[in-house]
């Protein structure tokens, strides 16, 4: 800790505003939901002795063991702001351990450095806890080597490629890289001995490739990868700032201590020389030095401290990603199927960024809400975000999305097949547990689901919904539960090829809407995939499913396309039997009058009335979006 009581008391409210920031304004929580949907990256963690022995048989396996432990937390976000706290002060800790060790007296700026690292970091939306967990044990393993009293070479060797090793067991490559180059640079500047510096990292760079080959069965290249800035695994969905924080991250501490060690080499040479021509100077000018040291040591007091606070609120202030924390927003109360505050949410996005799995979220909420059929187009719209079509095979940022889409929809065996690929490729998290648990009740193998139930009682977060669902198994479900298991069932559509795998997205909705005529959802998104890609005739052919789908009025976008399809073709409208309400006729006729008058040199202003007005509309939508489909609409 800080010198003074003064640093001390600076160095908790530096701390303790980076929990409040981290609590309040960047919510922890929304990260969590963030996990196998806009973050890849997955924290896996069972409860029970057998996860760990399979974490243990890993190489950075107690990293990811713990990783995955302290990733829980975030499920809470006054609690998962608590850990990426006390992590970053664990960092900042060691860091100036090791600085003190290296021959600087009170770091009171440089220690809490990587701490901001790690809170700029977070403040993006991006989880570096791996790689901090992974730094820290470097560091930790480091200190402790250079305290152990290992006088002589051999020992000194022997100690060092065994500590080295175990590092790597524990915390991987990146923790052996930290711990290999803080060693060296205290063998190398404070203590003379290069030849064990080069003898210990020969002798535990070759144990490590044997180890790789022979007893994890991994090649060398894979192994020294492990935990390290160069895996995919920690930086395939961070952006380009992330990354260098993060390599930032594993780098501070061990090249600043290196600096400092070689800065104290060099000092300690000259300090002889140096000691009487100062103590002359001071002697003639024994008055100036005096005011001179007050000074200085008022700023050491007070700005040196105040120096990580004043970085932290530049890095705040700078760094926050307003629009990637928004994006995230919708995506958790998406997850937490809170569709009023995800269609809030959703109007804080700025127009000018569009992510294609928000879109996702917001047509789903739009469903749950009816108002797809309304205000579809209020929100910016992509045909491929109906049911993410944009990509050429699903992907961990598709495959929980489109599980909970397929499973509403009855489309219940595609979904079994998304949530299975997605627990192959990221493990048995809780939340797939979940999922398949819920389709193989649907598919009534009670077997199955207990497996799966079993399974989620070891996960932290799921583990009262295990046995909740365990109890609706024994005693049978009640409530909106049995509703949606019982509606499920009547849409779920079965197939004995391999169909059902491969066939298009029209040919899917309209084989649920086949099995299941009273299939709202299919037949809202059926509908919708035929507005955004300007299909009126089929838009017309289907309105006759209204009546039998229970709807009391027609949906605006529904009139809207009906009216463009009859007026293109110049074919007399009867609004009575077409089922089209007088306003929308006088707001069709006024949408003419505007596009006749932007013949003009008012294109401009007429063009901005016209957005203005109908920008939400289907009649704007398919005149000014879809130019290759439209024609003039005629009154």
């Amino acid at each position: 800790m800080p010198h003074t009581k003064h640093q001390r008391l600076l160095y908790l409210i530096f701390f303790l505003l980076c929990y409040v920031y981290l609590w309040l304004m960047v919510r922890p929580q929304v990260i969590y939901y963030g996990f196998g949907t806009i973050i890849p990256d997955v924290p896996q963690f069972s409860g029970g002795w057998q996860f760990l022995k399979e974490a243990l048989t890993l190489p950075g396996g107690a990293v990811l063991y713990m990783h995955g432990f302290l990733s829980q937390g975030f499920a809470s976000s006054w609690l998962g702001a608590l850990v990426a706290v006390l992590l970053a002060l664990g960092l900042a800790e060691l860091a100036k351990q090791h600085f003190v060790y290296a021959g600087h007296p009170n770091p009171s700026v440089l220690h809490c450095l990587p701490a901001i690292m790690i809170l700029l970091i977070y403040i993006r939306y991006e989880h570096p806890m791996a790689a901090c967990l992974s730094s820290c044990a470097g560091l930790l393993f480091s200190y402790v080597w250079a305290r152990l009293p290992l006088r002589r070479r051999p020992t000194r060797v022997a100690g060092g490629c065994l500590m080295a090793v175990l590092c790597f067991w524990l915390a991987g490559a990146g923790g052996f890289f930290v711990f290999s180059f803080v060693c060296t640079a205290y063998l190398l500047f404070l203590r003379g001995d290069g030849v064990s510096a080069v003898l210990t990292l020969c002798a535990t760079a070759a144990t490590i490739w044997g180890l790789a080959e022979y007893v994890f069965h991994m090649s060398p290249k894979q192994a020294f990868l492990i935990l390290t800035p160069l895996s995919r695994d920690l930086t395939t969905s961070m952006n380009a700032l992330s990354r260098i924080l993060l390599l930032m991250l594993y780098a501070f501490v061990p090249v600043t201590t290196a600096l400092m060690c070689l800065w104290r080499k060099c000092f300690d040479r000259d300090r002889a020389l140096r000691a009487r021509p100062r103590q002359k100077r001071r002697r003639k000018t024994d008055a100036v030095p005096r005011r001179g040291r007050a000074w200085l040591g008022l700023f050491k007091r007070i700005a040196m401290p105040l120096a990580p606070i004043a970085l932290l609120a530049m890095g705040l202030y700078f760094g926050h990603d307003k629009i990637h924390r928004q994006i995230f927003v919708v995506n958790a109360l998406a997850r937490q199927q809170r569709w009023p505050e995800v269609l809030e949410a959703a109007k804080h996005l700025p127009k000018q960024i569009h992510s294609i799995y928000c879109n996702h979220d917001i047509n789903r909420a739009l469903y749950h809400t009816d108002r797809m059929g309304d205000d579809l187009l209020c929100f910016a719209q992509d045909p491929h975000a109906l049911l993410l079509t944009h990509e050429a095979e699903e992907s961990s940022m598709t495959q929980l999305r489109l599980c909970d889409t397929f499973i509403e929809m009855g489309n219940v065996d595609l979904a079994e097949k998304l949530a299975s690929e997605f627990m192959v490729d990221k493990g048995c998290v809780g939340v797939v547990l979940e999922k398949l648990a819920w389709i193989s009740i649907i598919k009534e193998q009670e077997q199955t689901s207990q497996v799966y139930l079993n399974a989620l009682k070891k996960d932290l977060i799921y583990r009262h919904r295990a046995d909740a669902m365990l109890n609706g198994l024994k005693h049978g479900f009640k409530g909106a539960e049995a509703a949606t298991i019982r509606r499920i069932r009547s849409c779920r559509r079965r197939t004995r090829d391999g169909r059902l795998y491969i066939e298009s997205i029209e040919e899917m909705l309209t084989g649920l809407l086949e099995r299941n005529p009273h299939n709202k959802m299919a037949f809202e998104y059926l509908m919708s995939c035929y507005l955004l890609a300007g299909q009126l005739e089929r838009i017309v052919a289907n309105m006759g499913q209204l009546n039998e789908l229970g709807y009391e009025d027609v949906p605006i976008l529904y009139e809207e396309a009906m009216l463009l399809y009859h007026a293109l073709r110049s074919q007399r409208l009867n609004l009575s039997e077409l089922n089209i309400k007088r306003q929308t006729f006088e707001r069709y006729t006024r949408f003419v009058t505007l596009c006749n008058a932007m013949q003009g040199p008012k294109r401009k202003v007429v063009l901005q009335q016209l957005f203005q007005e109908f920008g939400s509309s289907y009649f704007f939508y398919y005149r000014f979006t879809l130019p290759s489909l439209a024609q003039s609409p005629q009154g």
